[in-house]
């Protein structure tokens, strides 16, 4: 099975996939890492000091199901031609914090926080994927969180599962 781990940047990914490859075993790919060695790099933006990522170069290049666990971590994994996609969420208010310790630009975390309370990535991943598990790692630890998502693992769900998160509220201030 793959599966499209995706989110706001700064929700917790890549600490999620880590902790499942280690605890299960599970492949994961890092899709901004595999954007830059595969050529799917077309670009920087520099004011938002992102890589710009040619996703159909990527889905042309996932390969078929073979049968195991993959995780594709990374922001722009639901733009990619998967069995599945787990979408993790936080609050724009603790997200803040974690964007500008990573020294984002203002305008780069007001974009996310934005997006994050208007969840598009949850709403792009409704467009494209027929099996979605959606949850808020806010106030969960990594161990909590990974464990509500393999709980219902998207390989047994049929549908969507999603966890009730509303951050509007953010939005009116």
């Amino acid at each position: 099975m793959r599966i499209a781990l995706t989110g706001t940047p700064g929700v917790g990914k890549t600490t999620l996939a880590r902790l499942a490859s280690a605890r299960y075993g599970w492949r994961v790919v890092d899709v901004g890492r595999w954007a830059r060695e595969g050529g799917a790099v077309t670009g920087r933006d520099e004011a938002a000091g992102a890589d710009e990522v040619d996703t159909e170069t990527l889905a042309a290049a996932v390969p078929p199901d073979d049968g195991s666990m993959i995780l594709y971590e990374g922001h722009l994994s639901h733009h990619l031609p998967l069995d599945a996609a787990w979408v993790v969420r936080c609050d724009p208010e603790i997200l803040r914090g974690r964007l500008e310790a990573r020294g984002y630009p203002a305008g780069k975390v007001d974009e996310n926080l934005e997006a994050e309370a208007m969840d598009l990535i949850l709403q792009q991943a409704l467009d494209a994927f027929p099996v979605i598990v959606q949850r808020d790692g806010t106030r969960r630890s990594p161990e909590a969180l990974l464990q509500a998502f393999v709980e219902e693992r998207s390989d047994r769900l049929k549908g969507k599962d999603l966890e009730p998160v509303d951050w509007s509220r953010w939005l009116l201030r």
